[in-house]
């Protein structure tokens, strides 16, 4: 089976993520091929795909794809897709096509004289007696897919024997969560949030004695939350060789650039895309602290996640792992509940 990743910008496709940022953020919708002499060779195996079509006998298409170019272009290639998957899972096209075009800058008076970019803005609408392109119809019908949770596409991948783009994505939270909740993280500066949205300090009780053992009576609760977290590392360290022994693919890490995520570690099984939830104490004791948010997504993705609890972690691990029924079966306790007042 042939396929091939285009990978994008990080922020350059995203969906219900709730833009909270005074100077406004918009997706960029596009990602470089060419800049100056540098060729991304990746992305440049575009070219490849022959689901292209003929834009020159459509003069409105061609309008539709340079009406927001501040400068001087040509659209070189259009490609149009209506079979389309997301992480491994096919959507419903209704016959509709998702749209990604190249664009090249050829004013040579201007600084960016011969960049080429692949587009794919979400906005693009168009239609005609004999083709419907709604990029906004699809990527609704990829939330659909994804029960309306927040995602960034992290790249396309396409399978020239199946002709399908599959949009290889992460969910990053729940509907409208925050930019500033996604992005300031990833870009190393977001550490600080990690102790507001933190389940774990519900475990103080639990594990402050183990935890003074390790580290003398200097840990309080004020800076329980840092010490527990030390041993984060070495969970997802522990889950990732495991994986990499049951020979998973494309395994990755995003509670360590998404604190927020609802899920930790993400993999792939026969192209389909799999989410585990991770906990873990320094004590023998078997128990975990899920939020209401990560029980949800524990619920919509009931197929595809588990959880993984790791016991004693620090000298002698034991792991353990569970399905949204355990989780079910299980005695619960409840530490906070949120009230609203009013509508």
């Amino acid at each position: 089976m042939q396929k091939i990743i285009l990978p994008i910008d990080t922020k350059s496709l995203y969906y219900n993520i709730k833009n909270d940022n005074a100077s406004g953020h918009t997706a960029t919708v596009a990602t470089p091929i060419k800049q100056g002499n540098s060729i991304n060779e990746q992305l440049n195996q575009i070219y490849k795909i022959p689901n292209q079509v003929d834009f020159q006998s459509k003069p409105d298409l061609i309008n539709q794809l340079v009406k927001n170019s501040k400068s001087q272009i040509i659209i070189t290639n259009t490609f149009i897709f209506n079979k389309i998957s997301v992480n491994g899972n096919m959507i419903e096209c209704d016959n509709k096509y998702f749209c990604i075009y190249i664009k090249e800058e050829v004013d040579p008076e201007k600084a960016q004289f011969g960049r080429i970019k692949m587009h794919y803005p979400i906005s693009l609408k168009y239609d005609d007696e004999d083709l419907e392109i709604d990029n906004r119809f699809i990527i609704n019908q990829i939330s659909k897919q994804l029960n309306d949770y927040a995602f960034i596409v992290n790249s396309f991948e396409y399978d020239f024997d199946e002709s399908v783009l599959n949009f290889k994505v992460n969910i990053v939270g729940e509907n409208q969560i925050p930019y500033s909740k996604v992005f300031l993280n990833n870009k190393g500066v977001g550490n600080k949030y990690t102790s507001i949205f933190n389940e774990m300090a519900d475990s103080y009780d639990m594990e402050i004695i183990s935890l003074r053992k390790l580290y003398d009576d200097g840990v309080d609760p004020e800076n329980y939350n840092l010490y527990f977290m030390k041993h984060q590392e070495k969970a997802y360290d522990l889950i990732k060789n495991y994986l990499n022994d049951m020979n998973y693919k494309n395994i990755n890490s995003l509670g360590e650039v998404y604190p927020y995520s609802l899920y930790d570690i993400d993999y792939e099984d026969n192209g389909k895309t799999k989410y585990l939830q991770i906990y873990f104490t320094v004590t023998s004791n078997k128990y975990f602290n899920i939020s209401s948010k990560r029980l949800q997504f524990l619920n919509d993705f009931s197929q595809n996640t588990k959880i993984i609890l790791i016991s004693s972690i620090v000298d002698n691990p034991v792991i353990d792992f569970y399905e949204l029924s355990d989780v079910l079966s299980f005695s619960k306790s409840i530490n906070s509940m949120m009230i609203k007042i009013g509508d």
